[in-house]
């Protein structure tokens, strides 16, 4: 599946903005207004030049067909992402304030709603009744009370998540079907925990979301206003940790006896996340071709090795090192002495390591950390990228690959010289547009909530970033941004 641009604030080819003297004459009405319209001609004239027609919201989603393929292209992502800010400014402009406010308010009840469904397998039921299926049909499926299924499968609905065909018949459409295993109702009851084995992922990724996020930041009050840790950067200090009682880090919490189904799930939903990001992502930044032969690379906390796989299949001639927590190594060792015998050669080694303790490895190249620094607090993440720092030499080069989040307004320094790093300049979107294109680029913000829930981490600006470095004993040298990639590529050289 290709994924979309999740980050689309810089300017796109093709939009001409209007002169100062016109935009004085409009009202905000009037701008948003053209710029929505401008938008889909735009995407509409793409569409016509390859004799296609948009994919339609109900229908099921289908990454195999052309029309997708164009709806995913770069031009109209840029365009779609403009329709959507717009639209979402136009109605939070005229929209009654109470009631945008009991949106936002209650938007809990949606991923409280998308939990049961997910875990009563409504979706997996649907997919055998492209037409629609009753209520009671699906309760006598999966036992959940029809009455209340029928009232949160409308929620969802009304959000364009489901489609209600007639009163309480339901069928899936291109939002719900992408929570889809793809295996029988009767395939996942007969071995529940094995639901989300072999699929995309994206379904464990939203029952994560949905079960321990969700409960986890219903305890943010709680946490932030305690005077004990409300300002605590600690893994145990988390809002996770106050919801389920635990005084322990997440992936310790997870590999407790009775977190075999959540460490299971978290792992897949990892995993599928993994797969969204385009193939090659790696390889299409930082130039690996180069580091001279034989030059290591260490991966830090690098889970299973996928990375390291990616780029050692392009790079035969350089050296890996992955380190990781025990159980994460022991299962990266069987998984590449199966798929990869020729690891017993000595190119890659698996090591066991606590970042949080000084780095073993004194003669390192690159030091890489994808998905790493946003797990952890300020002082934490200093620690890590301080064990790094010294045990840098002067040639070490720091890859980081995270995401990096705009600001909810122009940042003249970044706006004029990108901080003095390449590849941060941006350009601001139409007026009267927000500077971060507000709604079209909510996933960062949502994914910042989401690590301070569950590790006391972030999702840091460009500008916390260059802080945290150089409080670390780095320097950002450069920032690669990779279209389809959800992450920046962050390069950096010890001072």
């Amino acid at each position: 599946m290709k994924y979309p641009d999740l980050f689309p604030f810089s300017w796109f080819k093709g939009f001409r903005p209007e002169s100062n003297d016109n935009l004085e004459t409009k009202s905000p009405l009037r701008q948003l207004a053209d710029i929505i319209s401008s938008s889909v001609d735009q995407i509409d004239a793409t569409f016509k030049d390859r004799g296609q027609k948009y994919p339609n919201l109900d229908a099921p989603f289908d990454p195999t067909t052309p029309a997708e393929a164009t709806a995913l292209s770069p031009e109209v992502i840029h365009c779609s992402s403009l329709i959507v800010a717009a639209c979402a400014h136009l109605s939070a402009t005229v929209n009654i304030p109470t009631k945008l406010l009991f949106d936002v308010g209650g938007g809990f009840h949606l991923s409280a709603a998308l939990g049961v469904i997910i875990e009563g397998n409504v979706v997996e039921i649907l997919h055998d009744h492209p037409s629609g299926l009753g209520v009671y049909d699906i309760s006598a499926k999966n036992g959940m009370e029809p009455t209340r299924l029928a009232r949160l499968l409308r929620l969802l609905a009304t959000h364009h998540v489901f489609i209600e065909t007639s009163p309480n018949v339901f069928k899936n459409n291109k939002l719900s079907s992408m929570l889809d295993t793809h295996k029988s109702f009767d395939t996942i009851q007969s071995k529940p925990e094995d639901k989300y084995v072999g699929t995309s992922g994206i379904s464990a990724l939203f029952a994560h979301t949905c079960d321990e996020v969700m409960k986890g930041s219903a305890f943010l009050t709680e946490t932030l206003t305690d005077p004990d840790i409300g300002a605590s950067g600690a893994v145990e200090d988390c809002p996770l940790a106050v919801a389920f009682k635990f005084k322990k880090s997440f992936w310790e919490w997870l590999e407790e006896p009775r977190n075999e189904y959540r460490m299971n799930r978290f792992m897949l939903a990892m995993e599928g996340s993994a797969k969204l990001e385009p193939s090659d992502a790696i390889l299409r930044g930082y130039q690996w071709g180069n580091l001279p032969p034989q030059s290591l690379v260490v991966d830090v906390g690098g889970s299973l090795g996928h990375i390291v796989r990616e780029i050692r299949n392009a790079y035969p001639g350089l050296k890996y090192v992955v380190q990781d927590r025990p159980a994460v190594i022991e299962s990266a060792r069987q998984i590449w002495e199966k798929a990869i015998p020729s690891i017993s050669d000595g190119s890659v080694v698996l090591q066991v390591h606590d970042f949080l303790k000084p780095q073993p490895i004194l003669d390192a190249r690159i030091f890489l950390c994808r998905g790493v620094i946003h797990d952890y607090s300020y002082s934490v993440a200093k620690l890590i990228l301080r064990n790094l720092r010294d045990a840098a030499t002067e040639n070490t080069e720091l890859l980081i690959i995270d995401t990096i989040t705009p600001y909810a307004c122009l940042d003249d320094n970044q706006a004029r010289v990108g901080y003095g790093i390449m590849g941060t300049e941006t350009l601001p979107p139409p007026t009267p547009l927000l500077a971060n294109l507000g709604k079209a680029n909510a996933v960062p913000y949502i994914l910042d909530s989401q690590v301070l829930v569950v590790l006391n981490g972030e999702e840091r600006t460009i500008g916390s970033f260059t802080e945290l470095l150089k409080d670390s004993g780095w320097k950002i040298t450069r920032v690669f941004t990779i279209s389809g990639s959800s992450g920046k590529q962050i390069l950096a050289a010890p001072v």
